[in-house]
């Protein structure tokens, strides 16, 4: 039997996706105390919005029920009722109530808007995308009107749509952090790294406690294979949230890449302490998730730059028990098997890498032939 040692492929998690901030629902408290034949339902519509601003949502709800039960045609009501279930994430009964209001209410733009809102929420993006576009039409002239088309876009994969988006919510607000790091994330996904970096550098100078945003700042840094760039930048996403145990697993990568640089220079002690500090930041990334098996595989990419094959089969190991159908960890395991000399293991892993859907299943079969 002839084995082959197989060309082994680092996992890496690269986050690109679109940070939301969350909207604060805004009822309508326009309306005052009214005497009129209808002053029951406005003194419950009046109680709803009481309630509301103290916070106490389920009573605001309730009262803005009896409101619309008293009156029907009561469409400010509704459209509080739905701002209010927008608060308790309740997003499809919002959406029930947002339509009603939007047909009580047509010359209300925002109505339509938050109705959008909560489309996007329920996963409904191309409903969310028509009711943005009917709303900025009648008159709501906001950036978050296009800042959140330009994530339901993105969501759809429209990505030239949601650029567009993106550049006229920043032109209406230039100081619009979010559509800065949403439009980054559009560019990563076009190819455009370069682009992505400048405008994740842009977000972060925003919004400096923007942890999301350092980490993939850090991912296109390592793309562009800045290490130390990407390394700080990690390294403020973790400064930020301490428990960011994906950045702790990137920055990680980021020593690991780097170390592999260092290897290919011949500077082989600086790479050894590079992969010791990679291996920190994974076993800092397990703390906080110890179910993170990509974290499991690429300490033991570590250990298996190092030659510590003994230590990087224990940790694929790990990563196995964690996801028993980690197709690379096996096929990791398999090569560090192969290299202690177990080859009857190294066949066995790497069988089971292929069933489980390795990339190029055939290079591991032959290697057992």
């Amino acid at each position: 039997m002839k084995l082959y040692p197989m060309k082994q492929i680092l996992l890496v998690i690269l986050l690109s996706f679109s940070a939301l901030i969350k909207i604060s629902a805004q009822i309508d408290t326009s309306m005052t105390r009214v005497m009129a034949a209808d002053q029951e339902s406005e003194l419950a519509y009046n109680r709803g919005v009481e309630h509301y601003l103290r916070q106490d949502f389920p009573s605001a709800i309730a009262e803005f029920s009896s409101a619309v039960k008293m009156k029907p045609n009561f469409g400010k009501a509704y459209y509080n009722r739905g701002m209010t279930k927008i608060e308790l994430l309740s997003y499809e009964d919002a959406v029930a109530d947002l339509s009603v209001a939007a047909q009580l209410l047509p010359e209300e733009p925002k109505v339509l808007f938050y109705r959008g809102f909560a489309r996007f929420n329920t996963g409904d993006y191309s409903g969310a995308i028509a009711d943005f576009s009917s709303s900025n039409q009648k008159g709501y002239k906001k950036a978050n009107v296009f800042y959140y088309s330009g994530v339901c876009k993105f969501k759809d994969n429209k990505l030239e749509d949601a650029l567009a988006d993106f550049d006229k919510a920043i032109e209406i607000d230039p100081k619009y952090a979010y559509a800065y790091h949403d439009r980054g994330s559009v560019k990563r996904k076009k190819g455009n790294i370069q682009g992505a970096e400048a405008d994740y550098k842009k977000a972060v100078e925003l919004k400096p406690d923007m942890a999301f945003a350092y980490n993939n700042l850090g991912s296109v840094s390592r793309e562009l294979k800045k290490y130390d760039d990407a390394i700080e930048a990690y390294s403020k996403a973790v400064e930020i949230n301490a428990e960011y145990f994906i950045a702790f697993n990137n920055r990680g990568l980021a020593k690991y890449e780097k170390a592999l640089f260092e290897l290919e220079k011949g500077r082989d002690k600086s790479a050894e302490e590079i992969f010791k500090s990679a291996i920190e930041d994974f076993q800092l990334c397990i703390n906080y998730k110890n179910t993170y098996a990509i974290a499991y595989n690429n300490m033991g990419m570590c250990h298996l730059k190092m030659k510590d094959y003994k230590s990087a089969e224990q940790v694929f190991t790990q990563a196995i028990k964690v996801n028993e159908k980690y197709a690379q960890a096996y096929a990791n395991r398999g090569y560090v098997k192969e290299m202690q000399r177990n080859f009857k293991g190294a066949c066995k892993d790497w069988t089971k890498a292929a069933e489980l859907g390795i990339e190029n299943p055939e290079l591991y079969k032959k290697g057992c032939k």
